[in-house]
């Protein structure tokens, strides 16, 4: 009785799973091409080459329903203290 290499066993197990991390990431990063060049909540322009931008404003993806929403700073604090007041309530 001859056994199956473990090496070939987990090389496919590895082309798989790398496979669909490959397939996840093309999906995650064709939705980015869909971000939006302003804020949501007041309409401020974003700036897609602006680094501090990047790292200042808030992403929202639902998946589901296909929907990205970008909000500056301002708006996102302002969403934030209507969530705690309505988690406080």
């Amino acid at each position: 009785m001859t056994r199956p290499k473990l090496r070939k066993v987990n090389s496919a197990k590895r082309k798989k799973k790398q496979k669909a991390a490959q397939e996840e990431l093309q999906k995650k990063t064709g939705m980015f091409l869909g971000l939006p060049d302003k804020c949501c909540v007041c309409e401020a322009p974003f700036d897609k080459k602006s680094r501090e931008m990047a790292r200042t404003w808030n992403v929202v993806v639902y998946e589901e329903e296909k929907v990205i929403r970008l909000t500056c700073p301002p708006c996102w604090k302002k969403i934030e203290l209507v969530a705690e007041e309505t988690h406080a309530s």
